[in-house]
C-alpha cells in the first residue's frame, strides 16, 4: 500500500512539483492551513507529514509578526496536533537562511544558526520547537535548502532569466565565487528518500557541484541559445559597487555554500538531475510563459508573484 502524505503548501513552488511528481509514489493528501478550523483537523492513519507552507522570504517586507505567525505558529499548531494524532512522521522544510548572511568558509547540517531578519528567525524558531517535541513515537526531520531553481520559480531568478534573454552584454565574466543551489526535481527526490527511509535529523539539499554566476548565466543563455556575451567589472568599479550596494553585491558575486556530504551519505541518496538538465527544464518553462505572455506586459511582473503576504 502507498504511504499516506499529508502536504501543507500544495499550491507553492515546491509543493506544487511535489504534488506532481508523486502523484503515483504516495497516497498524496493536500492540507490548507489559510483559515484552518483545528478542530476538524483529522490525521489519524497518516503515515508523514510533509510541511511546505510558509511565509516566503521576501526582501521589501516589513512585517517581522507575520513571518512569526506563520511560519513559527501555524507550525507549531500543526507538529502538535501530529503528535497527539499519531503521526509517526514529520518534515519541515526549512531554509539556509537560519544561518544568516555572515561569510564563512563552507556551511553543514552542524553549522551554528545566527540568522539575521525575520524569515531566518522563524524558520529556526520552529526548527528549535520540533526538536523539543521530538519522541521515538514522532521523528522529525528538518530540511535546509538553498536556492531552489526549476519551472515555477519565483524572484530574483525571474530577473536572472529575463536578464539572460537579452541580447545584452552581461558584467558578470570572471565572477569565481561558488554558489549552492538545488534543482526543484533533486529537493523533491530528497524528500522521498527521507519519507522512505522514515529518517530523522537535519539535513541540507543541494546540486552535485556548487556554480558561479557566470556558469550560471553563461548555462542559462546556452540553454536559450544564445552566447554567453559575459564580460569583467574592473576590479575598482566592483569595489565601489560593494561599498555603495553591499547586499546587491553579495547576491551577485558573493559566495555561499553548503556542504551537503554527510545528508547524502546518511541518506544513501545522490541527486538524481544535474545542473545542466535543471536549467533547460527551467528555461523551458520560462520561454513557455513568455509566448504566453506577449501582449501582457512584462514576464517578471506576470509570473513572479514575489511579494508573498501569505502562505505559499
Amino acid at each position: 500500500m502507498h504511504m499516506k502524505v499529508i502536504v501543507t503548501g500544495a499550491n507553492g513552488f515546491v509543493g506544487t512539483r511535489f504534488m506532481q511528481y508523486n502523484q503515483a509514489r504516495f497516497q498524496l493528501e493536500p492540507l490548507s492551513l489559510r483559515s484552518v478550523d483545528w478542530s476538524k483537523v483529522n490525521l489519524a492513519g497518516i503515515d508523514a507529514v510533509v510541511h511546505l507552507a510558509g511565509k516566503a522570504h521576501d526582501m521589501h517586507s516589513t512585517n517581522d509578526a507575520e513571518y512569526f505567525e506563520i511560519n513559527y505558529d501555524l507550525t507549531k499548531k500543526l507538529a502538535d496536533k501530529a503528535r497527539e494524532q499519531g503521526v509517526p512522521h514529520f518534515i519541515y522544510i526549512s531554509t539556509v537562511k537560519v544561518y544568516g548572511d555572515e561569510d564563512r568558509e563552507v556551511l553543514n547540517e552542524q553549522s551554528d544558526c545566527h540568522p539575521e531578519d525575520a524569515y531566518g528567525k522563524s524558520k529556526l524558531q520552529a526548527e528549535l520547537y520540533l526538536r523539543s517535541i521530538e519522541n521515538n513515537q514522532f521523528r522529525v526531520a528538518i530540511v535546509r535548502p538553498p536556492l531552489v531553481y526549476g519551472p515555477g520559480v519565483k524572484g530574483n531568478l525571474i530577473r536572472v532569466l529575463g536578464l539572460a534573454g537579452t541580447n545584452l552584454p552581461l558584467p558578470f565574466a570572471r565572477t569565481a565565487n561558488k554558489r549552492s543551489m538545488v534543482y526543484l526535481d533533486n529537493l523533491v527526490e530528497l524528500l522521498n528518500s527521507i519519507l522512505e527511509k522514515r529518517s530523522s535529523g537535519t539535513f541540507v539539499a543541494g546540486d552535485e557541484h556548487t556554480v558561479s554566476t557566470e556558469e550560471l548565466i553563461a548555462e542559462i543563455r546556452r540553454a536559450m541559445h544564445k552566447k554567453p556575451r559575459l564580460i569583467s567589472i574592473p576590479a575598482l568599479a566592483r569595489s565601489i559597487l560593494r561599498k555603495l550596494k553591499p547586499a546587491f553585491y553579495k547576491r551577485l558575486f558573493g559566495s555561499f555554500v553548503i556542504d551537503n556530504h554527510n545528508t547524502n551519505k546518511a541518506l544513501q541518496f545522490a541527486p538524481p538531475y544535474s545542473f545542466e538538465y535543471g536549467i533547460g527544464r527551467m528555461v523551458e518553462w520560462y520561454q513557455s510563459q513568455s509566448t504566453a505572455a506577449q501582449g501582457s506586459g512584462p514576464l517578471a511582473q506576470k509570473v513572479s508573484g514575489e511579494k508573498s503576504s501569505g502562505l505559499v
